[in-house]
């Protein structure tokens, strides 16, 4: 990486894509894709990017912000673990910065403490994202990455789906972030220093790390980090919103106030599937009983289509899609949304009622 001053006088930094690697596919692809990656976003928390070309001995580059600062891995090596709140805080803007990605139909697939600079500026710090050379692009089509190694990514940072080669989407970012977070808050990777085969061996098959179990912090915590290290995607948080959410909760409780979600509230034989649908997608389940279920999620977390697609299943139930408020800390729900009368319509149909709100 070189340093600059462009025509503006502004300092920028400029990557360049080594000479010996000019004549590497994986090298060039991996290269465009980083620059296509970070052209689509526009967020404050990843790296800008100012423009890009091709030197005359053919090597491509890419000019960047220029940011000074510490990376973040540097600032654990001195500090060790970081307070549960100066973690949130900190953590709050890459969930954002990487759910605004998932959206755009990136997955960084290299979230990890060397890859985030702590940006001073007259705000303070400011957490930026950077890196984006492994990222998967979900709308292209044409051959992937390959790799001389069996795998794409360090192993400490990794999913258990990248690790089998297999497909990655939004939610091996946040397996990622749940690493992420257990360094932060303890100064240690989750599955230790092994070597790099002994990681991958304990982040499928080894027990959950529990960062409670290293420092002095609210046991509470180990549950939202656990959910986002499970093994498989289906069991984590769907989004780096909802473990963020997840955290704030049980970091901040006296902060948590009710808001906006989506409910769902089904009566009938399929309530056990139906519930399971819905926690596979983020929900968090409010009331259960035999013959009927409701579980509600921050609406700013749920992607609409996906649940109503996944509910279409039951049509011979009677489910309804609603609109409400509720606080959720944990696996604790109160709020207006306990109260289905007053969001859905009562006695329900057989088939699935939607709130227009949602259509």
């Amino acid at each position: 990486m070189w340093h600059a001053i462009a025509e503006d006088g502004a300092r920028v930094a400029i990557k360049i894509l080594h000479l010996e690697l000019v004549r590497s596919v994986d090298a060039l692809t991996r290269f465009q894709r980083e620059q296509e990656a970070i052209e689509r976003l526009s967020h404050p928390n990843v790296v800008r990017a100012l423009g890009n070309g091709t030197l005359a001995d053919g090597r491509p580059f890419l000019v960047l912000e220029y940011l000074e600062g510490p990376s973040l891995r540097e600032v654990l090596q001195e500090r060790g673990s970081l307070p549960p709140a100066e973690m949130l805080a900190m953590f709050a803007p890459l969930c954002d910065a990487l759910a605004v990605a998932h959206d755009a139909g990136l997955v960084h697939r290299d979230v990890k403490a060397s890859n985030v600079i702590l940006a001073r500026g007259a705000g303070g710090d400011r957490p930026v994202l950077l890196d984006f050379g492994l990222v998967k692009l979900t709308d292209l089509e044409g051959p992937g990455l390959t790799s001389s190694r069996s795998m794409l990514g360090t192993p400490a940072a990794m999913a258990p789906e990248q690790m089998r080669g297999q497909p990655v989407d939004a939610r091996t970012d946040v397996y990622a972030l749940g690493l992420l977070a257990f360094h932060m808050l303890t100064g240690q990777p989750a599955f230790g220093g092994a070597p790099g085969v002994v990681q991958s061996y304990l982040q499928i098959h080894g027990a959950r790390p529990r960062p409670s179990s290293k420092v002095d912090i609210d046991p509470a915590i180990d549950e939202p980090i656990g959910k986002a290290l499970s093994p498989e995607p289906r069991d984590r948080f769907q989004s780096p919103r909802g473990l963020y959410e997840a955290l704030r909760a049980v970091i901040h409780p006296e902060a948590t106030s009710s808001s906006e979600v989506i409910a769902v509230y089904a009566e009938g034989p399929d309530v056990a599937a139906i519930a399971k649908v819905a926690t596979d997608v983020g929900f968090t389940l409010a009331v259960e009983a035999p013959d009927s279920v409701l579980a509600v999620a921050p609406r700013a977390v749920v992607d609409v289509a996906a649940i109503r697609t996944a509910l279409a299943a039951f049509a011979t139930s009677r489910i309804a899609l609603g609109v409400s408020t509720a606080s959720i800390q944990g696996d604790v729900v109160d709020g207006d949304a306990l109260d289905v009368e007053a969001w859905a319509p009562y006695p329900l149909l057989v088939g699935i009622w939607v709130a227009d709100a949602l259509k």
